[in-house]
């Protein structure tokens, strides 16, 4: 079974950096673009926990890194996801409600752009303009919470499917 969580994580990362880098800038949305990528490795971060969250969370952002249109510093969207995943790896070990996972799911994207700031400030990024981070931060947290429903629930469907979880057996009875 784990070639096929393997294989369900490779389809839905490389199909959310695909959107990510062709369909959703065609949008033409005020504020960041929304960040489909991450929400998605939030989602395999809660389903399949820290260690899977991490791998998700470098395999996109190396796929973010290297793929066209990519022009800042090569590895920088995988250090920040990396994070953002083993901490929805987590975060996503205990029982909560989809409320509260869309919530978490907001509040990691905005770590997500911070992320960003601080370590594209701290390496010297000139894309890094700290006067845009606060629009940015709302808007990518506003993103999230509109996408983190749907893109939660067919992660989490798609990962039950795949992974189902084990028979529950009555001892006591007969």
């Amino acid at each position: 079974m784990s070639w096929l969580r393997a294989g369900l994580m490779a389809v839905l990362l490389l199909t959310a950096v695909l959107l990510q880098l062709t369909v959703l800038p065609l949008f033409g949305l005020p504020g960041a673009t929304p960040d489909i990528v991450a929400v998605t490795v939030i989602g395999l971060g809660f389903v399949g926990g820290p260690v899977r969250g991490t791998v998700a969370g470098f395999s996109a952002g190396l796929l973010l890194d290297l793929l066209p249109p990519a022009d800042g510093l090569l590895g920088l969207s995988a250090v920040v996801l990396v994070v953002v995943g083993y901490l929805a790896g987590l975060l996503g070990q205990t029982e909560r409600s989809p409320l509260a996972a869309v919530g978490l799911t907001g509040l990691l994207t905005g770590g997500i752009v911070l992320g960003f700031a601080l370590v594209g400030g701290v390496v010297a990024d000139p894309r890094v303009s700290w006067e845009r981070v606060p629009g940015l931060l709302l808007t990518q947290v506003a993103y999230a919470v509109v996408l983190a429903p749907f893109v939660l629930a067919l992660v989490t469907w798609l990962w039950r499917k795949v992974d189902p979880p084990p028979p529950r057996y009555d001892v006591g009875r007969a």
